[in-house]
Parts: structure tokens; sequence; C-alpha cells
């Protein structure tokens, strides 16, 4: 099974998805609770909303997010990738661990809201239809 995280440029959890500069993508076996392998990928596309395919491509079937947009949501769903959101920020490699472990839990969307800066996030007007914003 393979599980994706947002990161940002120097290798931290990011805790918005449509922030996120590259992707780490682990390669687990649940049963053993073990990490096979880590990769990080940086998707050639500026826009989220590219992402979701892009990821799939590489073989994501989770994706672990702090926040994600309703948009960005969908578009994942229409890959097949599961989402959890409202993850608590931590290490990569902790956040992992801790799925492996059955001890994370999402919570709530980092994107609901209005955010630091005034950053809208989905709930806000400008996500309500539930699309992503991107040119798509």
């Amino acid at each position: 099974m393979k599980i994706a995280l947002p990161l940002t440029a120097s290798d931290e959890f990011s805790a918005h998805y449509g922030a996120a500069a590259k992707f780490a993508v682990y390669d687990v076996d649940p049963t053993y609770r073990a990490v096979r392998r880590k990769l990080v990928v940086v998707p050639q596309a500026s826009e989220p909303c590219q992402w979701p395919r892009f990821l799939r491509a590489a073989g994501v079937e989770l994706m672990l997010a702090g926040g994600m947009g309703q948009g960005a949501r969908n578009h994942m769903a229409e890959q097949g990738v599961k989402v959890m959101v409202g993850v608590p920020s931590d290490t990569p490699e902790a956040l992992i661990e801790a799925w492996l472990a059955g001890n994370l839990r999402g919570g709530v969307n980092a994107c609901e809201g209005r955010g630091p800066g005034g950053h809208v996030h989905a709930g806000d007007s400008a996500h309500e239809d539930g699309s992503c914003h991107c040119a798509h």
C-alpha cells in the first residue's frame, strides 16, 4: 500500500495540501506495520487540482493531510485515492509510524474557515461550490 503526505520545500509535513512543494510517498506493509520504501516526488503540474492523477499514477491509495479543500478531496475521490484530513502536524516519519500502529486519527480539517493571513479555505464563499478554483 502507498501512502502520500504533502511536504514543504524543506521536507517538513505541509499542513495544507495545496501549499505542498512535493510529496513523500511511503510504500508500507500494513500487516507487518513496516515501511518498505520512501520516495519523494515533485509534481510537474503547478495546479493542485492536477496532483491527484499524478499521485494515483504513482500508486498512492491514501493521502494524509492536515487540511484539504472539498474540490481537492473530490479530485482525489475521482482517482480512487482516500483522504484523511485533520492529521496533526508532526514529522512525516512519525505520522506514518502512527498510522501503521493504528494510532493516527483524523480531526478537524485545517481547511475549514479562514486561516492565518486571510487564506480562504473550504467553507468560505470561495469554495462553497465544492470546486478547487484552479484553472479547471
